[in-house]
């Protein structure tokens, strides 16, 4: 059986969101709640794409993020050593 990643299922999903977003919107239905629909879903297609896209596949965002954030503070740890030295 095929493993499927975790962030292209929540892409494809987050893009299904959006469109039926886009349907109530223009059918002018359930008041503000389309545009709450769009907004989350556009942001939520937006993030896991690019985790999707730059490898991630699990969609841990958390986890990222941590990652990212540590690789920064070693990037200027090693920028201040160099400059005392």
């Amino acid at each position: 059986m095929k493993k499927h990643s975790r962030s292209k299922s929540i892409v494809i999903i987050s893009a299904i969101f959006l469109v039926l977003g886009f349907a109530l919107f223009k059918l002018d239905v359930l008041g503000l709640v389309p545009i709450f629909v769009i907004i989350i879903s556009f942001f939520m297609l937006v993030v896991h794409g690019l985790l999707h896209l730059s490898g991630r596949k699990d969609g841990d965002v958390f986890e990222a993020y941590q990652e990212a954030a540590k690789t920064r503070g070693i990037a200027l740890e090693a920028g201040l050593r160099n400059k005392n030295d």
